[in-house]
């Protein structure tokens, strides 16, 4: 299983907020740093906003900073908002959907990869 490049640049977004201590930061300065398109990190920073991961102040000494603490952010639970339909297989239309069990295998294995995701968080990625 792959995460989407989405997804990747909102936990390198995440990690280098929580390496800021609480400073605000820019996100054209994150960009550049991470070499990720603005546009593309601004749009990010909006869906992690609205999941209450980050807080953003505009104008004048504004930016983006963690809205809670690093060890109060699931990394599980910002995989599941960055992709809610992480679906692996898509077997719409498939003449063998009612004879095949790999559905089901599927979605054990997407449970346990939730599952392993769920135990970590920021702050636990920090360390390493």
């Amino acid at each position: 299983m792959q995460l989407t490049r989405h997804t990747d640049y909102a936990l390198r977004l995440l990690i280098a907020l929580a390496q800021s201590d609480g400073t605000r930061m820019a996100i054209a300065d994150v960009a550049a740093a991470q070499d990720i398109s603005r546009t593309h990190l601004m749009k990010i920073a909006n869906q992690l906003v609205h999941a209450g991961f980050i807080e953003a102040t505009r104008g004048r000494g504004g930016g983006i900073r963690l809205a809670r603490d690093p060890a109060d952010i699931n990394i599980g639970a910002v995989v599941a908002a960055m992709e809610p339909d992480c679906g692996m297989v898509d077997c719409a239309g498939c003449a063998l959907v009612r004879r095949c069990g790999l559905p089901g295998v599927f979605a054990r294995a997407r449970g346990a990869f939730a599952d392993v995701l769920g135990q970590y968080s920021l702050a636990d990625v920090m360390e390493g």
